[in-house]
């Protein structure tokens, strides 16, 4: 994207920000071989504090605060994340929450979650987070031979198992249940799609959000060129199943919100649908940045200078960078703006359009895949409906993609 575009897109009348991931460890017990933190291009958490400090914590609601109240906000989110966010330690998570409870409440309402490899998870721990209603999300890739094949500690031994038992513990305790997010699964494209699918369904896990693991078009996947669609064709078996046998108790979250988009939905996530994006990421030391995955991209791309103990968070809407990002698909190469499916896909996800040439002006690159899945989600679920209907709703395939 050129300095000019860059410069108009800073002017732009952003999304007020309503939901902040916390970085409030910099170090985990895993060292999964994909992770953007620890494992590809960027390695700024060395020179990150390991935990986040106190005088880090009380800015970071002082200032979310001020944003929500100067933007009519009546509603925070907080993602703890990491890093491994147990790492922080039981006393942070009790100061954390009391502090932003009595500090926001009433007039904003705090809303806490977690997302943590749950290796270290036990009975004390979901107790406390029962205490302070933190809603829990575990990441786990698959069955045993699939998630151990790249989610492992510093040892080169797989956590499978003691997720497994982490997510049984859960399961067994009705109040942790009711703040149950479900599983993060960053794609593996080497396993099998409906094993993998069927397996979820076995744990019992209520609901699941499929990832493509996070690339750059410096650094694809390598299953990808040639035209070949590799990320789609996993996707889509799984799709199928899943469609042919609804069931609200099982969520593929993936699925559903191409689906709403398809049919005009203006709900927007990370991966898909390309609105206007509403979140920033404070690291341990206070740092303000765009989103992680970009420390895929290159070395420091996400160190813009801001800090929240010197920066409000309405700074963000000055620099550059994340105001593109925050500016979703209003911003996108002439590639995507003529694509059919834009309006579902967005382009995907931000760090994936990325190119040391053309920094964030490419389609993304699972731009085949996106493309396939969409047309085919597409094309089942208008098949699905009442003839009259889809005559109705004048209802024609967005694209046509050989499957």
């Amino acid at each position: 994207m050129t300095q000019t575009l860059e410069k108009e897109v800073a002017k732009t009348n952003l999304l007020p920000l309503s939901a902040f991931v916390l970085k409030i460890a910099s170090r985990c017990n895993l060292n999964c071989s994909y992770c953007y933190m620890y494992n590809l291009l960027d390695k700024t958490y060395k020179d990150q504090p390991m935990v986040m400090a106190q005088v880090v914590v009380d800015a970071v609601i002082a200032k979310t605060k001020k944003h929500a109240l100067d933007h009519g906000l009546t509603r925070i989110d907080y993602i703890f994340h990491g890093g491994e966010p147990l790492l922080a330690g039981e006393e942070f998570f009790r100061y954390f929450v009391a502090t932003a409870n009595s500090a926001m409440l009433p007039e904003i309402t705090p809303v806490f979650a977690l997302q943590t490899n749950a290796t270290l998870l036990n009975e004390k721990w979901l107790e406390l987070f029962e205490d302070l209603s933190i809603c829990i999300g575990v990441s786990l890739d698959g069955d045993k031979e699939t998630n151990d094949a790249n989610r492992v500690d510093h040892q080169g031994k797989g956590s499978y198992d003691k997720v497994a038992s982490a997510l049984k513990l859960i399961q067994s305790r009705p109040k942790t249940l009711q703040n149950w997010c479900g599983i993060l699964t960053v794609i593996n494209v080497n396993s099998d799609a409906v094993n993998t699918y069927e397996h979820f369904r076995e744990l019992s896990v209520g609901a699941v959000d499929l990832r493509l693991p996070d690339a750059t078009h410096d650094n694809p996947p390598p299953e990808i060129g040639s035209g070949a669609t590799p990320y789609a064709d996993w996707l889509i078996p799984i799709f199928d199943k899943w469609f042919q046998n609804p069931d609200s108790d099982f969520q593929i979250r993936l699925f559903e919100n191409v689906i709403g988009l398809v049919f005009g939905s203006q709900r927007t996530t990370e991966d898909v649908g390309g609105k206007m994006s509403n979140f920033a990421v404070i690291e341990t030391n206070g740092g303000i940045e765009p989103p992680g995955a970009l420390k895929a991209c290159e070395e420091g791309l996400t160190k813009v200078g801001l800090n929240i103990l010197t920066h409000d968070i309405d700074d963000v809407y000055s620099i550059p960078l994340f105001a593109t990002f925050l500016s979703g698909a209003d911003n996108l190469c002439a590639t995507c703006k003529s694509c059919p499916v834009v309006s579902v896909c967005g382009a995907g996800k931000f760090a994936h359009r990325y190119s040391s040439e053309r920094k964030f002006d490419n389609p993304s690159v699972y731009c085949e895949d996106l493309k396939k899945l969409i047309t085919h989600i597409q094309r089942k679920t208008v098949e699905a409906l009442p003839s009259g209907l889809r005559s109705q709703m004048r209802l024609t395939p967005l694209i046509q993609v050989e499957e």
